[in-house]
């Protein structure tokens, strides 16, 4: 099999392993997929337009706008309007999130570490040098 190909296929794989676990930890919270996506976005960028964050996800201002909403009734993000510009609209993750994210972080970490549990030292090792090795090769221009 083609080297590049089987790399391919196994960050294909590993990404749907830990999404997998990712919403078996999200799945008390009731967040889809396309609200994690949101979710993810703002808690990485603090709070953004609404045009901002529907580039940054690659998707519509109406479809963003849907899943906001649905966000917003859970409690999990609010609506700023500028004070300068009040046609500009901000949204920020809340405090009810930022906590459910913490828990659920953590069950994440613990889901992880249980896995690694039975695997040497020699070979977390070894994942971790493979790792750092892929990720300097992808962060070359």
């Amino acid at each position: 099999m083609d080297k590049t190909y089987e790399i391919i296929v196994l960050f294909k794989e590993i990404k749907e392993a830990v999404k997998k676990t990712m919403v078996t930890s999200f799945k008390d919270v009731d967040i889809t997929s396309s609200q994690w996506l949101v979710l993810g976005v703002l808690l990485k960028n603090g709070k953004m337009t609404m045009s901002k964050l529907s580039k940054y996800v690659g998707l519509s201002n109406s479809t963003v706008s849907g899943i906001v909403d649905r966000l917003e009734r859970q409690g999990y993000v609010v609506r700023i309007r500028d004070e300068k510009d009040r046609r500009k609209v901000y949204v920020k993750v809340t405090d009810k999130f930022n906590e459910v994210a913490k828990k659920s972080h953590m069950s994440i970490e613990k889901s992880i570490e249980k896995k690694l549990k039975n695997i040497s030292e020699e070979d977390i090792n070894k994942v971790i040098e493979g790792l750092k090795i892929l990720k300097k090769i992808f962060e070359e221009k």
